[in-house]
């Protein structure tokens, strides 16, 4: 159990902007070294100096790679060097992701693929290239990001839950071959957080899906932040930050197919709302 941080070191992928860089910040004022892996130079650079704000000590080491996660040969040399310069992390969080909307007829392939490509061959990537050195090691704990979208599927969002399930059924084989091992897998599956993604996924979400969400207000990302670290530190299997998001999660994982009917009933009631503002646009239009 990684109850005591200090002095470790963590390796944290999208690591300059979002939930990644709360994380980044909060395992720094652990008193962790902390590695942040992203692809833009210059937030990774404004992400620095926000992590330094938390350092406890002269002796962590705080790093920024850029680097794309999609990119395998890419990662494997980009982690050949951190591990020669810098050493294994102890640590591992896959928390680069992206996530795009939209009608699922609508949606073209290529933004399938996009989704798939991050969110999960970005995690394997980076994950199957540190593998080998944590098994001979014995020891290390990875933790994968999948998505409330990884543990029911949700309106408007076919591409981001197929990759999103994919995470989190890459994550529980894993971790079942890596326990006897010593190495230890946990998966997150955070509800909506209030992060630049987020914003920026917004003005494609379809219709019915605003108002499904609507009722729920997004969590700061420093409190997704805390609670993934106390599901580090208790070494939890999933980790699910937030009230709400703990209720579908049990009722996704333990009710079977009841939790369907309630899905379909607020697809229902958010079809209604759309046709009634829809007929109020026409309405408005003709007169």
């Amino acid at each position: 159990m990684m109850k005591n941080l200090n002095g470790k070191f963590a390796l944290i992928t999208g690591g300059s902007s979002g939930i990644g860089l709360a994380l980044a910040c909060k395992l720094f004022a652990k008193g962790m070294s902390v590695a942040i892996l992203a692809r833009d130079q210059k937030r990774l650079d404004q992400a620095l100096e926000i992590v330094e704000k938390s350092r406890q000590n002269p002796l962590q080491k705080l790093i920024a790679i850029s680097a794309d996660v999609t990119d395998a040969k890419a990662i494997a040399l980009t982690l050949a060097d951190l591990k020669t310069n810098h050493g294994l992390p102890d640590l591992l969080i896959n928390c680069a992701g992206v996530a795009k909307p939209g009608y699922a007829e609508l949606l073209p392939l290529e933004d399938f693929r996009w989704m798939m490509d991050i969110d999960y061959h970005g995690t394997v990537n980076v994950t199957q290239t540190l593998l080998p050195d944590f098994i001979a090691r014995g020891s290390g704990h990875i933790v994968n990001f999948s998505s409330l979208a990884g543990a029911v599927g949700i309106f408007g969002y076919t591409a981001y839950c197929g990759a999103k399930f994919a995470v989190r059924g890459y994550s529980d084989a894993l971790r079942s071959e890596m326990k006897p091992r010593g190495i230890r897998v946990s998966c997150v599956f955070p509800p909506d957080t209030d992060t630049p993604q987020l914003a920026w996924e917004n003005q494609f979400k379809p219709f019915e899906t605003h108002v499904i969400a609507g009722s729920d207000k997004p969590l700061p990302a420093e409190k997704v932040a805390e609670s993934i670290l106390r599901g580090i530190q208790k070494d939890k299997i999933s980790i699910v930050p937030g009230l709400e998001a703990k209720l579908l999660f049990f009722a996704a994982t333990h009710l079977g197919g009841l939790v369907y009917p309630v899905l379909d009933l607020m697809v229902k009631s958010a079809a209604k709302k759309k046709a009634s503002a829809q007929a109020a646009k026409t309405e408005k239009l003709s007169q």
